[in-house]
């Protein structure tokens, strides 16, 4: 009886071209990740990483991003300037571009950025203490809850609140913040925090 000889199919030619495939694809590997680290950058400066979050702010911006306990001593006394937001929000978009440029032309240099969404989701202690603490000025829901919400702009000096900005934070959904931030609105808004900077770097 005669034998079946079956050819076994090798997955490369030779030798070399398997060194060649494994070269190459150890190129490839390389390559995606550097691509990667160049996309996501962790150290990026806080200016940078603000502009990148928030596509209407240039990078030579004057914002610093802060966790809830800086933002509670600010609330508590400390001199400075809070601007509340969060990621993916057009209102916070706007808002914040405007802010930097009022800060530039007086000359704020650093305005602290604090999103505090995921703390107010976790029930963060420290979140409600800064709740607490500007419960004169925050908003209530329907359910009596005193809340933050985004945009809203805290300035503190000489121990007090002389400032704490929520005009846009609730018009999600009944106009476009591209549409109410018209030529008019957006003087407007310049004129009334130039007053206020100005009355901060003066105290």
């Amino acid at each position: 009886m005669e034998k079946i000889k079956v050819k076994h199919e090798t997955l490369f030619a030779s030798k070399l071209q398997m060194v060649i495939y494994l070269f190459l694809f150890i190129i490839l590997i390389g390559a995606f990740i550097y691509i990667g680290m160049q996309d996501y950058n962790p150290d990026l400066p806080d200016n940078e990483r603000f502009a990148s979050e928030f596509n209407l702010v240039g990078e030579d911006n004057v914002y610093e991003y802060i966790n809830a306990t800086t933002a509670l001593m600010i609330a508590n006394g400390t001199k400075g300037i809070v601007l509340f937001g969060t990621i993916n929000s057009e209102w916070v978009n706007y808002y914040a571009n405007i802010v930097n440029d009022v800060a530039k032309a007086t000359g704020i240099e650093k305005i602290y950025y604090y999103d505090f969404v995921k703390n107010r989701e976790d029930n963060n202690g420290t979140y409600e203490a800064i709740v607490e603490r500007l419960s004169d000025y925050v908003t209530y829901n329907d359910y009596g809850v005193a809340e933050i919400y985004a945009p809203s702009l805290l300035v503190v000096c000489n121990d007090e609140v002389i400032l704490f900005d929520t005009e846009t934070a609730f018009r999600n959904g009944n106009i476009a913040p591209s549409e109410y931030w018209n030529t008019f609105n957006i003087n407007s808004k310049k004129q009334e925090l130039t007053v206020i900077f100005q009355e901060y770097l003066e105290s």
